[in-house]
């Protein structure tokens, strides 16, 4: 696990600008992969896409019903600090493991590098089980908010019912 094949049909890293090698397709070429796409994403286009796929506005509001439900202002003014800083950390981390070593199959495949070999297979086994699971759970907590809201907003057209 974890070794590279070169494909029959790879090319040179790309030149672009004349004669500037391209920084990325040197640094896959080194790896052992060739540049086949090129990545044209500016800083808000990358914001844009992180922020409609965590859906941030209605994940924190789904989650503070439960808040003040279970600890009040405080829980949710300390939680939203606590919580904010551990995201940092975890969003630093795969930051400098996505720069370090590219690939398309993210946590998984870098628990597989860097978990020892004798645990490499399972911890990569189980990153993946971690993450499916993430994704079912966060799509049941928005369908059940949505539900919610759904109902919130019925309540208040009839309110004698």
């Amino acid at each position: 696990m974890g070794e590279i094949k070169e494909s029959p049909t790879a090319r040179p890293p790309s030149f672009e600008k004349g004669s500037v090698l391209d920084a990325d397709a040197a640094k896959l070429a080194e790896m052992g992969y060739t540049q086949d796409m090129q990545r044209h994403f500016s800083v808000w286009s990358v914001l844009g896409v992180g922020f409609s796929v965590t859906n941030s506005w209605f994940g924190i509001s789904a989650g503070l019903v439960t808040g003040i439900n279970s600890g009040g202002p405080v829980l949710i003014i300390y939680g939203i600090i606590i919580i904010c800083f551990v995201s940092i950390c975890v969003g630093i981390s795969l930051s400098e493991l996505a720069s370090a070593m590219p690939n398309s199959g993210g946590q998984y495949f870098w628990a597989n590098e860097l978990a020892p070999k004798k645990y490499a297979n399972f911890a990569s086994y189980l990153t993946g089980w971690f993450a499916w699971a993430g994704a079912m759970f966060t799509s049941a907590s928005i369908a059940l908010a949505d539900a919610t809201a759904l109902v919130g907003c019925w309540q208040l057209a009839h309110p004698d019912l």
